[in-house]
């Protein structure tokens, strides 16, 4: 099942390029990794540049300062086979991410699913021409066949339309701010659009939440390997108090 992105975000044909990448372009521009290479070679069908949005046809303005470049915000779709998209998407997202210097969102796809991933490139200091990459933002698997309440929220969110064209840097900042939203909806069930302030503070509960859900995990496989009855009382204790910080943190994502 093909889904047209264009139309989803809503894209002025007065950016669209929708130029087909071939898998020539990385592999004679680029030192792949073996892993890159593999799933360049085996998992990707076909690479889609889908639009370039740059001041002179979005009349979006550019900001450029010694530590980030917003000149452009490319959109790329990357189409895989049959595989699972969870196997491979975080490969081909690093693909696109790591060797095209430009802001970007990707959309990673198979028949049934896709995945939005956007993330934060910093000037590299020993070389102007190169990007450091940050952090890395990317959306569940969504699915193509069935479209709940957050994630039509969601899309709606990226529409052109009702983007921040303050400039390209808060452009690209609506897209990364779509995505951590739809994060915290998956765990408040409901999408909110929120300032940038408020969208910092939201994933920083996420990624504390993250880390406690990890150490929950660890101690209920040393409950498991534990022999001593007090010791298993003492991690059953650790978990409920790292349970009851999770919940904590629900209900602020949840607040308004």
């Amino acid at each position: 099942m093909s889904l047209r992105y264009k139309n989803i975000l809503n894209l002025p044909e007065r950016v669209l390029l929708e130029k087909k990448l071939t898998k020539a372009f990385f592999l004679k521009n680029f030192e792949l990794s073996a892993s890159e290479k593999k799933v360049l070679n085996s998992s990707i069908a076909q690479m889609e540049w889908l639009a370039s949005i740059k001041p002179n046809n979005s009349n979006i303005q550019s900001v450029i300062n010694d530590l980030f470049a917003f000149e452009e915000v490319q959109i790329m779709v990357c189409t895989i086979g049959n595989e699972k998209l969870d196997a491979v998407a975080n490969t081909c997202i690093q693909l696109f991410q790591k060797y095209i210097p430009y802001q970007m969102l990707v959309i990673i796809e198979n028949d049934q699913e896709f995945i939005v991933n956007t993330c934060e490139k910093r000037i590299n200091q020993n070389d102007k021409t190169k990007r450091t990459i940050e952090n890395y933002y990317s959306t569940k698997v969504l699915s193509k066949l069935f479209k709940d309440d957050t994630t039509d929220a969601f899309l709606k969110s990226i529409d052109f339309a009702v983007m921040d064209k303050t400039n390209l840097e808060s452009f690209y900042q609506s897209y990364i701010n779509s995505i951590i939203q739809l994060n915290s909806a998956s765990v408040t069930g409901v999408f909110q659009k929120r300032t940038n302030t408020r969208t910092k503070e939201d994933l920083e509960l996420l990624n504390k939440m993250e880390e406690l859900e990890k150490d929950i995990s660890k101690l209920a496989n040393q409950i498991k390997a534990e022999k001593q009855q007090n010791q298993k009382v003492t991690l059953n204790i650790a978990i409920h108090q790292k349970r009851k910080l999770v919940e904590d943190i629900k209900i602020k994502l949840s607040q308004i």
